[in-house]
This record gives C-alpha cells, structure tokens and sequence, in this order.
C-alpha cells in the first residue's frame, strides 16, 4: 500500500527497505549505487558496499541525500533495524 500526500508517496514504514535490498531490487552495482546517490572519488563503490553490509554507516546528510534519492524506500531508520 502507498499513500500519496501533496503529490509525494509515503511509504508505511513496513515497506521501507534496507540500502542492499534497494541496490538488488534495482539491478544496480556498488558504482552505479554511488553514482545514484552523489558519492564521488576512487572509493565510492567502497563505501556504498560498507553502507549496504552494514560495517559503515552514512551520516545524517548522506542519509537524507538516500532517502530523496530512493524516493523514501530506504530511510535513516533502516540503518538502525
């Protein structure tokens, strides 16, 4: 189930889903992960494998840049689940 409130679609928080989940679900590698998200530089596919595992975790600005990104299926919560 979605609900859309003022053109937005807001996902009950059972649906969201872990930063991995998102990349597997899409077909994307760890570089085209960064790429979606912004993250630039020879690590990048580094760290967005370290966010996916679970052995980094983003910051609060990193968080919210993937939240908008996924279009609110991954939130800062599914970091800490």
């Amino acid at each position: 189930m979605v609900i859309t409130v003022a053109n937005k679609d807001i996902f009950p928080y059972w649906q969201h889903m872990g930063l991995e989940k998102f990349r597997v679900d899409k077909g994307l590698s760890y570089k085209k992960l960064a790429d979606l998200i912004g993250i630039t530089g020879a690590s990048s596919a580094t760290t967005t494998f370290r966010w996916c595992k679970g052995s980094r975790m983003p910051g609060r600005n990193w968080m919210k840049i993937i939240k908008e990104k996924t279009k609110g299926k991954v939130t800062p919560q599914s970091f800490y689940d």
